[in-house]
Order: structure tokens, then C-alpha cells, then sequence
């Protein structure tokens, strides 16, 4: 096995494309409505690895094990829950 270095710049990188890919999909990632009872990562994957796979200088192994230790890790220790006014929808999709 070579050792490779991961400098902070690669860290860096790994952590803005995350951030890019999550933000130019967030209403289809919403839809799924990630939660400790339905913690359906499978399907977050589906939504996120098209772009992922097709950046051919990403690790996609790193990528994939990073987005599921982050979700599981936010799904299972939540700060608490989002209340949304009842007129949210109303206001959203109107």
C-alpha cells in the first residue's frame, strides 16, 4: 500500500465541491426529508453522485464515506427540531 499525502488544500477542495454539489441540489435533497426515522442515504447519493462521479479528479470513495459519517452523524444528534409556520408552503409554492 503507498502513503499519500492529503494536504489542507485537498481537504479544502473535498469540502467546497460538498458544499457546491449539497447547494445546486438542495430542494430535491429537502424532498427526502432526512431524519433519524427515515435515514435514507441510499437515496441521498442517488441524488448527489451524478456530479460527484462525474468530477474524475474527486476521491469518490472519500466523497461517498464523507456525505454518509456527516448525515448520520446530523441525523442522529440534531439540535433540535425545525418548526415551520404553518403558512410556509403557502408562501413557498404560491
Amino acid at each position: 500500500m503507498q502513503n499519500t499525502y492529503v494536504s489542507t488544500l485537498d481537504f479544502l477542495n473535498l469540502l467546497h465541491t460538498f458544499s457546491r454539489v449539497i447547494t445546486a441540489n438542495d430542494h430535491q435533497i429537502n424532498l427526502l426529508e432526512l431524519r433519524s426515522d427515515n435515514a435514507n442515504l441510499g437515496e441521498l447519493w442517488e441524488v448527489i453522485a451524478p456530479e460527484i462521479t462525474a468530477n474524475k479528479e474527486l476521491n469518490q470513495y472519500a466523497m461517498r464515506k464523507f456525505t454518509y459519517e456527516l448525515m448520520h452523524a446530523l441525523i442522529s444528534a440534531p439540535i433540535g427540531p425545525v418548526e415551520l409556520p404553518c403558512d410556509f408552503e403557502d408562501d413557498v409554492f404560491s
